[in-house]
Order: C-alpha cells, then sequence, then structure tokens
C-alpha cells in the first residue's frame, strides 16, 4: 500500500485525511479550554486578590505585581522540564494527566487563605503546567504529518479553545467573587481541571490509538524505504510512542526542504525567534497586572477590574475563523505570509497597542479634578501621588507617615488602598467591620462581626442608620462590648463615599490640624480619572490581532522546524522565552510611580523596536525556516 503525496486526500486509519483535521484536534481542544479556564479563573482574580484588605492580605500593587510576574516567569519557564519528561520518560498524554492533578491541588489550596498555603499553590500550579501546556500543544503537532499545510490553521482553532475557556473564567470569577467571595471562585477553578481531565481520559483512543500509529508507519514504509532522512531513525520508533497518531510524526515518504536544512541551522533560527518574542510576552501578559488595575481604577464602567481580563480572549474568539479564512484564501492564491512574517507584524500591531492606551491615559490626565465631582469618585494614594504632593510643599514627614503608617494588621492605613463610594447598606457594613478590624479588635468581637448581617438597601435612598441600630441591638445580645458598639454607632451618619473614606484614613494618621491642612491636596493627587472603556476595549481589539499572528504561529513554527528527536524540548524552548517575558513583566512595578501614558508609551515604543528588528531579520530567517 503505497502512501500519496501530501498535496493529495489520502484515508488514513480512522478517516483522517491530510486535507481534513482529526477527531483528536477536537478533544485537545475541548481538554485544553478547560484547562485554560481554570488557569485564566486564577490569574484573573489574582493580583486584586492579594491586594484585598478583607479576603486577601492587603498587599501593594507593587508587591502583587511582584509576586505575579514570578509565578507567570515559573510557569512559562516549567515547560522546558515538562517537556523533556514527556520526551524521554513520561510520554505526552501522560504528562498532561499528571500535570492536570497538579492544576487541581493548586487551585483548592488557593481556596483558603493563608500566605503559606497561597505559595504551596502557586508551587502545584507552576508544576501542573509544566507537564500539561507545552505537551497539549505538541501532541496537537503530532495529529498531522510533516509538511501539512493545515498546521497553522490547526494551531488556530486550537488556540481558539484556550481562549474559550480564557472568555468564561472571568466572567464567572466576578459572578462568584461577587456572590460569595474570592475563596469560593478559586475552588471552582480547580473544578474546571476535572472536567479538562476527564476528557482526555474519556477520548484518549482519538490523541493516543497504538493500532491506528501502526497502520501509518506501514503504509510509510512501503514507500518511503529509500528516502528518510537522518532523523528517520527518531521517526521509525516513534509511532509506538505515546505522542499520538503522529507521534514524532511517522516516516513521511519524501524529503521537504526543511530536512535539507541542518538541524543547527533551524535550531539557532528558532532561537532568535524565542529571543524576539521576549519582548512581546513581556507587554502582552501586563493584561494580569496593569491592565487589571487600569481597569479597575481608571475604566468608566461598573464592574471589577477581574471582568477585564474576558475582553481579550472575546476577541480572540470573535476573530480568529476570520483570520483563519484569511490565511486560507491567501493560501490558494500562494500569497500567505510567511510564519515569520506574520509574528513581525503581530509585533508591530502589539506595540499599536499601547499607544492607543497613551491616547487614553494622556486624555485622562488632562482632566483637573473638581472638588464637586469627588462624591462620585474613587481614590488611591500611590507612590506618583506622594511625589506631586511634595511638589506642593507638603512636609516630609507628613508624607512618610502616609506612606508607611499601618494598622494593627500591619497592612497600610491610606498608601496603595483604594477608596470607592459603597452603594448598599452591606458594604457599608462591610467598611465598618474592616475599619474595625483594622483598629484592633478580639479574635471572639470578630468572629461575631463576620456572622452579623444587615437588612440591604440602597444607601442613596437613605434609612441606613435605622438598619444599622437594629443590628447593634442584634450584636448586644450575642454579647459584643459596648465600646465597640459606640464605634459601630458612628457610622451611622457616614455617607461612605470615596472621597470620605479617604478623608478619615489621612485623618488616623495625621493629627487634625495636619489633615485638615493637607486633605485638599491629597484628595486632588489621589483622584482616580476614568475614560471609556472604549479605549481598552479597541486596544485589546488590536493586541488580539497581534496575539493571533504570533502566538498561536509561533508553536505552529515549533512544531514545524524543530527537529523531530527535540520537539518537546523547543516547545519547552517557546515556554522558556514566555518565561522571560513574563519575568519582565515587572517593569509594572513603576506603573504607581510613573505617569500611565508614559508606561504604555513605554512598553508600546519597546514592542515597535523589535518588530523593526524581526523584519530586518526575516530573509536569513526564512533561508533557515524554508516552506514555513
Amino acid at each position: 500500500m503505497a502512501m500519496k503525496t501530501a498535496d493529495s486526500q489520502v484515508a488514513l486509519a480512522g478517516g483522517h485525511t491530510v486535507d481534513k483535521h482529526p477527531k483528536g484536534l477536537y478533544v485537545l481542544f475541548a481538554t485544553e479550554m478547560w484547562e485554560r479556564f481554570s488557569f485564566y479563573s486564577m490569574l484573573a482574580l489574582f493580583t486584586l486578590y492579594m491586594q484585598n484588605a478583607e479576603e486577601g492580605f492587603g498587599w501593594s500593587a507593587s508587591q502583587a505585581t511582584g509576586l505575579y510576574a514570578n509565578y507567570l516567569m515559573f510557569v512559562y519557564a516549567s515547560p522546558l522540564i515538562g517537556g523533556w519528561l514527556a520526551d524521554k520518560k513520561l510520554g505526552y498524554r501522560k504528562a498532561v494527566m499528571i500535570g492536570g492533578f497538579f492544576f487541581m491541588a493548586g487551585h483548592l489550596l488557593l481556596s483558603f487563605r493563608s500566605l503559606p498555603v497561597v505559595y504551596a499553590a502557586l508551587t502545584c500550579l507552576v508544576i501542573g503546567n509544566g507537564l500539561f501546556k507545552p505537551n497539549v500543544s505538541t501532541m496537537v503537532g503530532n495529529l498531522y504529518p510533516e509538511g501539512s499545510h493545515l498546521k497553522d490553521r490547526a494551531y488556530n482553532i486550537f488556540y481558539m479553545g484556550i481562549n474559550i475557556g480564557a472568555f468564561t473564567a472571568p466572567i464567572v470569577m466576578e459572578i462568584v467573587k461577587s456572590r460569595v467571595g474570592n475563596h469560593p471562585a478559586f475552588a471552582v477553578a480547580a473544578f474546571g481541571m476535572v472536567i479538562s481531565v476527564g476528557i482526555l481520559w474519556w477520548f484518549k483512543s482519538h490523541v493516543e490509538d497504538p493500532k491506528r500509529a501502526d497502520i501509518q508507519a506501514k503504509a510509510a514504509s512501503d514507500s518511503a524505504a529509500d528516502t528518510e532522512s537522518k532523523e528517520g531513525e527518531g521517526a521509525r520508533t516513534s509511532p509506538t510512542t505515546p505522542g499520538g497518531m503522529f507521534a514524532a510524526n511517522a516516516p513521511h515518504p519524501r524529503q521537504t526542504a526543511m530536512d535539507a536544512v541542518p538541524e543547527r541551522n533551524r535550531i539557532i533560527a528558532l532561537l532568535v525567534i524565542f529571543l524576539i518574542v521576549i519582548v512581546f510576552w513581556m507587554v502582552f501578559h501586563q493584561n494580569g497586572s496593569t491592565l487589571t488595575y487600569w481597569a479597575d481604577d481608571n475604566t468608566d464602567w461598573d464592574v471589577s477590574g477581574t471582568i477585564s481580563n474576558a475582553i481579550n480572549p472575546f476577541w480572540v474568539v470573535t476573530l480568529t475563523f476570520p483570520l483563519v479564512w484569511m490565511w486560507q484564501w491567501l493560501d490558494k492564491r500562494g500569497k500567505e505570509p510567511s510564519t515569520p512574517t506574520k509574528m513581525a507584524m503581530g509585533m508591530t500591531l502589539s506595540g499599536l497597542s499601547f499607544f492607543i492606551l497613551f491616547i487614553a491615559a494622556k486624555s485622562g490626565e488632562a482632566v483637573v479634578p473638581q472638588p464637586d465631582s469627588y462624591a462620585s469618585a474613587s481614590f488611591r494614594v500611590t507612590q506618583r501621588s506622594l511625589d506631586f504632593m511634595r511638589t506642593e510643599g507638603v512636609p516630609e514627614s507628613v508624607l512618610t507617615r502616609l506612606a508607611e503608617s499601618k494598622d494593627s494588621e500591619d497592612k497600610p492605613i491610606v498608601k496603595d488602598r483604594k477608596f470607592s463610594r459603597d452603594k448598599t447598606f452591606s458594604n457599608a457594613f462591610e467598611t465598618i467591620k474592616l475599619n474595625l478590624k483594622s483598629e484592633g479588635i478580639s479574635q471572639d468581637v470578630e468572629n461575631k462581626l463576620k456572622e452579623a448581617k444587615i437588612e440591604d438597601g440602597e444607601l442613596a435612598s437613605g434609612g441606613f442608620s435605622a438598619a444599622l441600630e437594629r443590628t447593634v441591638q442584634s450584636l448586644r445580645t450575642e454579647g459584643v462590648p459596648d465600646d465597640v458598639l459606640t464605634k459601630i454607632r458612628a457610622h451611622r451618619d457616614k455617607t461612605f463615599t470615596g472621597e470620605e473614606k479617604l478623608s478619615d484614613a489621612v485623618s488616623r494618621v495625621l493629627s487634625a490640624d495636619e489633615a485638615a491642612r493637607h486633605n485638599p491636596v491629597t484628595l486632588r493627587y489621589a483622584y482616580l480619572f476614568l475614560v471609556s472603556p472604549f479605549w481598552l476595549i479597541l486596544s485589546y481589539a488590536v493586541v488580539t490581532l497581534g496575539e493571533l499572528m504570533l502566538s498561536p504561529m509561533g508553536l505552529a513554527l515549533v512544531s514545524k522546524v524543530a527537529p523531530i528527536r527535540m520537539r518537546g524540548l523547543m516547545m519547552g524552548g517557546w515556554f522558556v522565552a514566555t518565561a522571560a517575558g513574563n519575568k519582565l513583566t515587572m517593569i509594572g512595578v513603576f506603573w504607581d510611580q510613573w505617569m500611565q501614558s508614559t508606561f504604555f508609551a513605554v512598553l508600546g515604543a519597546m514592542a515597535l523596536v523589535m518588530a523593526v528588528v524581526l523584519f530586518l531579520l526575516l530573509k536569513p530567517l526564512k533561508k533557515a525556516m524554508p516552506g514555513v
């Protein structure tokens, strides 16, 4: 039985043809979709959770950004080890299954409030990602024969599965978090991994079928005995490995242009690509830190920054098929750009997306806050705020106290906390509880307050004072001391605006005279301007086009260019480049120091510089990667 050329429709075992996507692609699509739901549920919550003074740990934005950057660095470095283990020891599907169980453990641990447990959870998530992520991506490539023109489009479809999970995650997390809190939301993320692992186990025959691999190996060997490349020795044994239908890809009947390129040149070309895309990952993965802060503080909508993490995957799901169709249309006319060219275009678009946010930030920074707008505004005293206050003549001693004063739980009283309007009785009562806790109350009283309820209603409609008094009487019967009840009653005439909350916090740090003198300038420079959500949505649309031309193309590039015997390792190398970029997301520590327009301009300029470098290197890269 002779195998025909890759340009014809050849029916293989199980109904797979080289011009039709196999069922295994859709199994891996669903597996990855639920894994990404789990992964992005955690990321959508994490930085804001760490800053949350009630459920989290009251960290500053810089602290949360630092841990986020280090976590992502290890997350995307771990596939180098996970890919090697799959290549040499475990096989791809087994590695993915083991990684899934580590993911479950990590998300479940995050459902408990303890800083040591957080670090243990992050460790589990890093191990899980290392075993899961590179190997499920490699399994996609192994579904297709060498030289298949379907690989690019397969990875685009696979990438859409990733983003369906990523899109639903922040929406579900916003709903769960708002109703029952952060910790149950992390538990929901663990459930997503249960579904992911279950799908891969139940439909394993579509991605790992030894009989099918043997049929393909026999079909290929009948016509390819004298045309095997140096890599054929590894390919001859590969059909029985755990990689899938084309595991390490079965021997192919003819030598391709890629086979003629020395392995060394192919590896060097991939390493060059890896180095260049580090900058892409540095700017792109601001989405879980500084872009979430921008969405939470400076975007004029009535949701938290968590929900903004759904915008990018929404655009991926929306734009993937039109983009795949366009590449197919160009391919039929022989005009489809090479993979490196697509990646250079993607880097350019990524840079431009940050200049859209630069324009938005410039417009917001030009707004001069007026006292009559403070009642509905939110406030945050950052290092940038303190620097501006210094130029207004505020004494250094005052700035030091505003920056360094801590409450009884060692959490900042003023600096880096967000002060926003409470809209309901229950929101206001939670503010009262938080104030009492920060002033120092016994554990017994804290527990009684935690269980206490207040009848809900809109603060704007009035009636809060009466509702609070009824709650006070209920707390008295529970044995809450009179001095605590007096402090609760003191809040009955409060307005619970961000302006009032910040002013109260300042008065806890400064003397009455100092607070009265410096409160106006503090409010002015802590004021959080708001711009239309249009800017963030548009920016994400542009960066998503860039992402679709770069990230899935990079996965396909590794699958097509890497020597067969090193494919898992080189796929891990792609994620190491991602890890380096994620470590560099640490640039987000300047978010509260630089003007936001400056921050966006720096990121955009860096991406555009690397786009130019990639365009300049296209000719030698194409020579080392013929046919891609």
